[in-house]
């Protein structure tokens, strides 16, 4: 069964090797990663892919603040995607609060390849991600070519980490009414936004939103594997790891460990990823 990991980021060894440099060019790096997390090159994912036997992965952006910072890595992704177009597809940063520089950035990555616009973090990128008019020249770029978007979520309760920010439910459900006919995909469950699809207005409405499962294991139980299939059914579900925050191998296992259906494991690790990004 071919696997997708749908949520993944990689860095040049330039940044991985002057994070102080970049610590401070960049306010969401600064975030990220000014506690020295990992960061990986595009090499070093193909090699945990090889090991695990992952076929694909998605490449995201983080979010950043600076134009030319954001660049440069969008030119990273992209020429990656290009570098290993059997096992990458890259999708790139936006900065959804600036001006006409960043609209042009976005038409330019998907000019070149881009599969979609994302991962983006509306609290470190200081944008309220319920307004319309600053989102909308964005979607209209990725509604042109049928892609999505991904949407760094966040839990209204438990711990703290870095990144973590305010995109909780209520605020997600007001930009998917902004944008209903958008293909968005909610980063680590959606901070829970999966469980309201309970609600018949909001499973209605959320026609076209999809969660992953990125850093599952640092925030629930393995068990919401199961409980988001009997919610919202595998349909809506994709196997990210948020490599290399976390490995690809603990998300897998805790997959394999959780889900017994071949249907909904192939729906999870493959089927609704290719819709999303290999249909374009």
């Amino acid at each position: 069964m071919p696997v997708i990991d749908s949520h993944t980021h990689i860095l040049p060894k330039d940044v991985k090797d002057n994070i102080h440099k970049y610590l401070d060019i960049d306010s969401t790096f600064n975030t990220l990663f000014s506690n020295s997390e990992s960061i990986s090159t595009a090499e070093e994912l193909i090699d945990s892919m090889d090991r695990l036997k992952i076929d694909t992965s998605i490449i995201l952006g983080m979010g950043w603040n600076d134009n030319k910072f954001n660049e440069y890595i969008n030119d990273y992704i992209i020429e990656s995607g290009k570098k290993y177009p059997e096992r990458f597809i890259p999708i790139t940063g936006i900065i959804p609060n600036g001006d006409n520089e960043a609209i042009y950035e976005a038409e330019r990555c998907v000019t070149l390849g881009a599969k979609g616009f994302g991962e983006i973090h509306a609290d470190a990128q200081n944008i309220n991600i319920i307004d319309k008019k600053k989102f909308s020249p964005y979607v209209e770029i990725l509604q042109s070519k049928n892609l999505p978007i991904i949407l760094h979520s966040s839990e209204p309760v438990g711990h703290k980490y870095p990144g973590k920010g305010s995109s909780t439910p209520n605020k997600i459900e007001r930009f998917v009414y902004n944008f209903p006919e958008l293909k968005i995909i909610l980063s680590h469950w959606g901070g829970g936004m999966f469980l309201y699809e309970l609600m018949p207005e909001i499973s209605s409405s959320f026609k076209n939103v999809y969660y992953d499962s990125a850093t599952s294991p640092f925030l629930y139980d393995q068990k919401i594997f199961q409980i988001a299939i009997e919610t919202v059914t595998s349909d809506k579900i994709l196997f990210g790891s948020d490599f290399p925050i976390i490995s690809q191998s603990r998300l897998l296992q805790e997959l394999h460990n959780v889900i017994i259906n071949d249907k909904d494991k192939q729906n999870i690790i493959y089927q609704n990823a290719k819709s999303l990004f290999l249909t374009n």
